[in-house]
């Protein structure tokens, strides 16, 4: 344990001044984030290539403590291998990242890279072969390899898209390697705990900087470095046997990564986006519409991952999975019935079970004309269903067969999804499909989707009733749109009065009156 310490403390005070070095010297290659008033809100310039020092930091300390206390671990070949791997991946996803922070690389090119990664610790040793959790044990045989790559890309990915606000992602591996840390000590596999001490430690140097206000940031080099690390070390912290992983602890500690990364794949493929469509819904951004403080909402960030961390250490050391299971669980339903984060998902989801049990239940000879409507605030306090309600009476009166809106500002925070669709309305093979880009000010906020039958002699009629729709909709939208823009945080959400009817006989005050 002395050695442990020990180690812990040269890396704080290496990953401080490494830091330090990085932030002197990288912009001059180039290692800077610009705001883009779009996404990046951060008020300058701020040098990346953080993840560079913790790298450095990490590696240097922990090669010395090996050479130094080599006797003392007495570590097998096997060990020693997949320490090498992780030594070798980890200069890999770097490198990876820095590049993507420096010149910016597609997201397929980065998975490629992220999954040669991940199969370079595969070939290290790294291997789920079984997983166990309660009484049940799953052999995966063969099937254990593309477990752990799933695993390793999703923890890549989930700090990834943690890193949001200053200290973030940096708090979040420096929890959850201290969590793996103590489960390591506790299963007597000491170099694991030395690895997980160094790297934690390293981070804790780095936070010095990145706390907020932020003077440097990790930059995809450090958030996929952390994910890497902390998902590789939680499944050594995890065996049971070789190659048999205790699951419940792993997936406690990363409950919060996970369930954001969860919440928005479900959030962008139920309302139709791209799962690479960027957007500001994420757990830190809902903390920072909360509290509009970013040290609150790093501290409330902190404390839940702190409590499923303890719960998945719990579980290991009273060999009882319930704890973890429990815990994440009761987590979950207080920021979802708190409405903290992840109720606009659930009504998603929910909604989506809705109309598939609608579809499914109701007799097919009364589906002719029935109705599904549905909407979901997704984020912001804009009165958007005002514009959506004269959308659908005039869906209705038109007699179109679906109409969906998803909306999008991320600079404002706002976020809305609807949609309406009536059964039966239409024979596939006549029906007309049209999918609209809102633009406001050349930048994209949202999708209008409207699906309708052939109900008139040429194609042309048919977009002029089109046209009757888009016209007066797109001047309503422009309007609140480049409102909130302006001033977001004087102008008052946009109410009936401030809306032109899009129907010449409809009177929105008149409805909400």
């Amino acid at each position: 344990m002395f050695q442990i310490l020990v180690s812990g403390i040269a890396a704080c005070l290496l990953g401080l001044a490494l830091t330090c070095v990085v932030r002197k010297v990288a912009p001059q290659f180039g290692l800077v984030d610009q705001p883009d008033g779009h996404r990046k809100l951060h008020r300058s310039a701020t040098s990346l290539g953080g993840g560079i020092a913790v790298f450095l930091a990490a590696l240097i300390v922990t090669v010395v403590s090996m050479a130094w206390y080599g006797g003392w671990l007495d570590l097998s070949w096997e060990r020693q291998r997949m320490l090498l791997g992780l030594a070798i991946a980890g200069l890999a996803i770097v490198v990876v990242g820095a590049l993507d922070d420096r010149f910016g690389i597609r997201g397929r090119q980065k998975l490629f890279a992220q999954v040669v990664i991940a199969l370079i610790l595969v070939g290290f040793g790294v291997n789920i072969q079984n997983v166990q959790i309660f009484s049940w044990r799953l052999e995966l045989g063969s099937a254990g390899i593309l477990f752990t790559v799933f695993w390793l890309l999703g923890a890549m990915n989930a700090i990834n898209l943690l890193d949001g606000i200053d200290g973030l992602a940096t708090t979040v591996g420096l929890i959850l390697t201290t969590a793996i840390a103590a489960m390591a000590i506790s299963i007597g596999r000491m170099e694991i705990a030395l690895v997980a001490t160094v790297f934690a430690c390293s981070l804790a140097g780095f936070l010095c900087l990145n706390f907020p206000p932020a003077s440097i940031f990790l930059g995809d080099a450090g958030s996929m470095l952390i994910g890497l690390v902390v998902g590789t070390l939680a499944i050594e912290s995890s065996l049971k046997g070789p190659g048999t992983v205790l699951l419940a602890a792993p997936l406690a500690i990363w409950t919060i990564p996970i369930l954001d990364s969860l919440a928005a794949i479900l959030r962008r493929k139920l309302t139709g986006r791209s799962i690479y469509t960027t957007d500001r819904a994420h757990f830190h951004h809902r903390l920072m519409d909360r509290w509009k403080c970013n040290r609150k909402s790093l501290a409330f960030a902190a404390l839940c991952c702190a409590i499923t961390s303890f719960a998945g250490l719990g579980s290991v050391i009273l060999n009882n999975d319930l704890i973890a299971l429990i815990t994440c669980v009761a987590l979950l339903a207080l920021l979802i019935s708190f409405r903290i984060f992840g109720h606009a998902e659930f009504r998603l989801a929910a909604n989506r079970f809705s109309s598939m049990g609608n579809s499914l239940l109701t007799p097919f000879w009364n589906k002719q004309g029935s109705t599904h409507h549905s909407s979901v605030r997704l984020q912001g306090s804009r009165k958007w269903e005002i514009l959506w309600e004269s959308l659908v009476e005039w869906a209705e009166k038109m007699n179109l067969s679906e109409l969906r809106l998803d909306l999008n500002l991320p600079l404002v925070q706002e976020g809305y999804y609807a949609s309406w669709k009536q059964s039966g309305r239409s024979e596939a093979d006549r029906e007309w499909r049209f999918t609209l880009p809102l633009v406001v000010s050349g930048n994209r906020i949202g999708t209008l989707f409207v699906v309708a039958e052939r109900s008139q002699d040429t194609a042309a009629q048919d977009l002029e009733t089109l046209l009757c729709l888009l016209e007066p909709f797109e001047v309503n939208l422009n309007k609140i749109a480049e409102e909130i823009s302006t001033s977001p945080a004087s102008v008052p959400a946009a109410d009936s009065k401030s809306i032109s009817p899009i129907l010449p006989s409809l009177s929105l005050a008149e409805k909400t009156g």
